[in-house]
This record gives C-alpha cells, sequence and structure tokens, in this order.
C-alpha cells in the first residue's frame, strides 16, 4: 500500500528512530559485504559474486527506510489525529514476522477533512479486530495519507 503516486486515500507505513538506525545499518552491511567478502578471501570474484546480490537489497532497503522516515516526519509535522473506526474484516492473513495481519476496509473522520472510506493492513495483536471497533489514525490532510497502528510513535504528541 505504499505507491507514493496514488490518488485518493494511501496508509503509509511508519519507521521509528531506534527502527531506522537498525534498518540503516543492515542497509550498509548488505552493501558492504560484498567488498568485505571480496576483501577477506582476496578475491575479486567473490566480491562480486556477493555484490550482484546483496547491492542492489541493501540499496532497496535504504531507500525505503528514507521514505518511512520521511513519512513519519511529515506526520509529525502536518499530521491530524483522527479515529478509523472499522467497517469490515475483510481477511487475516499470516505475516513473515510471526504476527497475524488483518486486511480491513475503514471509515477515517476527524477535524480539518472531510470523512473518507480506505482499506488498510493493521497487525492483529492478540485482540483480533471487530466490525466497529476504533481505532487511533494519524491523517495528513493535504493527500488523505494516514497511518494506523502507530500510536506509541505518537503517544506523546497526539495524545
Amino acid at each position: 500500500m505504499s505507491n507514493k503516486n496514488a490518488k485518493g486515500p494511501r496508509q503509509v507505513e511508519l519507521i521509528g528512530p531506534a527502527g531506522g538506525v537498525m534498518t540503516y545499518s543492515i542497509a550498509g552491511g548488505l552493501i558492504l559485504a560484498g567488498p568485505i567478502a571480496g576483501w577477506a578471501d582476496g578475491s575479486l570474484a567473490t566480491g562480486l559474486w556477493w555484490g550482484v546480490f546483496t547491492l542492489p537489497i541493501g540499496i532497496g532497503l535504504a531507500v525505503s527506510t528514507y521514505g518511512w522516515r520521511w513519512d513519519e516526519k511529515r506526520f509529525r509535522a502536518a499530521g491530524i489525529a483522527a479515529t478509523a473506526e472499522i467497517l469490515a474484516v475483510n481477511r487475516i492473513r499470516g505475516s513473515d514476522e510471526g504476527q497475524d495481519i488483518a486486511e480491513l476496509t475503514v471509515r477515517i473522520s476527524g477535524p480539518g477533512f472531510d470523512t473518507f472510506d480506505a482499506g488498510c493492513e493493521v497487525p492483529t495483536g492478540s485482540v483480533r479486530p471487530q466490525v466497529g471497533d476504533r481505532r487511533t489514525v494519524m491523517v495528513e490532510p493535504s493527500d488523505l495519507t494516514f497511518a494506523i497502528g502507530y500510536d506509541h510513535l505518537f503517544q506523546h504528541d497526539w495524545l
């Protein structure tokens, strides 16, 4: 759900400062894996072989992390706390991280923008989402991007 050129409501992913440091570190390790492997083995071929696989992944992770951090800064500066009411629980599926993901249809309302419906994905945690439940969301009214399930990142600024 991260097509930056999409018109209309769009869910964004956010990452906090600690997560940013961690993912930038992983990206740096992936970018440097080829040269380090080549240096350790004393072979340019080994470095190129590793680098062909790890360099693009590392660059992709660094670019994604930059986008997540930029979105968080933008939300902190211009975001508005709003409420999302769950209209439908479309599907609950497992994820690679071991936590189930709920695909929801929500109605988002708050000050400074017209109420809108949108699809989103949230981790389920120990309590499964139910129709009628309400969640706190952050909305950027200028483009209707929103973040749901990140209350812990904004607790001191929003509530």
